[in-house]
């Protein structure tokens, strides 16, 4: 018999609309755990429609890679509203770790074999073969209104192509998309020829804004957008406000933002600038103050602050020290979507222990508990 007093509350005799929406009032690690209780409750969490103000705020993610075993291969995720970071359950890598990706709400790996998984979700899912497999391109995950199976399409741009252990030199950057309903690669225009002397991930970053997958040379301030829709690239401009060293495009809110090192008069400083999408001119809008800035370094000298790298979404922008391992330093910007007032803060230490990392995944994103996969 149960222990039940019929005339006390019990949260199983509420109706699920109310379930819901107490689920709704709980800060995701609560969310999580809750999800973890029983089918019913799992389901509700994971509904598409089912909606929470902490499923609207950007995560950090950081995924460290160990110099010799992928057993201590380490995921981290910080959560703005707490203000905290959680040590996520070990994500087996199913291929070759040099390969691992992050993107959008999902971990991906790019060869010898496509496969991904939802970052919260460990259930890893392989492609069909991408008709040119490469290293480090840049990814993004985009809807399209595609109607059953998958909401979700991914647009793989540019990358390091190897044959015979040898760097492709013919190169043909290019730009594949995919959609998960058919299992299937389209071929698109390839990437524009001046992006050619660095085309990968590591001196180039992206941004998803409007129907538009925006690439933009970390160095040479070359940009370029992929209309999704119509499958084309637009004119390759230079976006380089004076003194940049390098820099980041950064989609936020209803705008983009363009964030990075400069050498400014009064010395280093690392600034942010609204860019209008039309005629790409720039606004100054914030510069992070002095103190955190050389929290993130160990001096002042100029390779200390090559090591910074950015990512963001929504209306944070993180900002980190990709080099101090087992450190990783970081910062924030907060964006107001009401005045556009920029407020910064210092992002709280990794939790210990943390391994030694050759290498770190970063990137932002809203957490989904919905991506799932349709049953076969």
């Amino acid at each position: 018999m149960s222990d039940h007093n019929p005339k006390e509350p019990n949260i199983n005799s509420l109706s699920l609309d109310l379930t819901q929406l107490i689920f709704s009032s709980l800060p995701l690690p609560s969310l999580l755990r809750a999800s973890a209780v029983c089918k019913l409750w799992n389901s509700l969490i994971s509904s598409p429609s089912f909606t929470s103000p902490c499923l609207s705020y950007p995560w950090f993610f950081l995924f460290g890679l160990h110099n010799t075993s992928s057993r201590n291969n380490q995921s981290f995720a910080f959560d703005p509203l707490s203000n905290a970071w959680f040590l996520l359950p070990r994500l087996d890598d199913p291929s070759s770790s040099s390969a691992f990706l992050g993107s959008n709400g999902f971990f991906f790996t790019t060869t010898p074999n496509f496969s991904y998984t939802p970052v919260l979700k460990s259930a890893w899912r392989f492609t069909s073969p991408l008709k040119f497999s490469r290293l480090n391109p840049l990814l993004g995950v985009f809807y399209d209104g595609s109607s059953g199976g998958f909401g979700f399409k991914f647009i793989v741009v540019g990358g390091v192509r190897f044959i015979g252990g040898l760097v492709d030199i013919e190169d043909r950057l290019a730009v594949e998309i995919y959609d998960p309903n058919r299992d299937s690669w389209e071929l698109c225009p390839a990437l524009p020829a001046d992006f050619r002397s660095g085309n990968s991930s590591q001196s180039l970053s992206s941004a998803l804004f409007k129907g538009k997958f925006y690439v933009f040379g970390i160095y040479s301030c070359f940009v370029s957008s992929f209309d999704l829709r119509n499958r084309v690239w637009s004119e390759v401009q230079t976006l380089r406000p004076p003194g940049v060293i390098f820099s980041f495009l950064i989609p936020c809110n209803d705008m983009l933002v363009l964030a990075g090192m400069c050498n400014a008069p009064r010395g280093p400083s690392f600034n942010l600038w609204k860019i209008d999408e039309i005629t790409l001119e720039f606004s100054e809008i914030s510069i992070m103050p002095q103190s955190l800035l050389h929290s993130l370094v160990e001096s002042e000298e100029d390779e200390n602050f090559a090591s910074l790298k950015c990512v963001g979404m929504g209306n944070l922008i993180y900002v980190f020290n990709e080099e101090y391992h087992q450190k990783y330093p970081s910062c924030l910007c907060e964006i107001s979507a009401e005045n556009g007032k920029c407020s910064w803060r210092r992002v709280p230490q990794l939790p210990l222990p943390v391994n030694k990392f050759h290498k770190v995944i970063s990137f932002c994103s809203t957490v989904s508990l919905s991506h799932s996969f349709p049953q076969q």
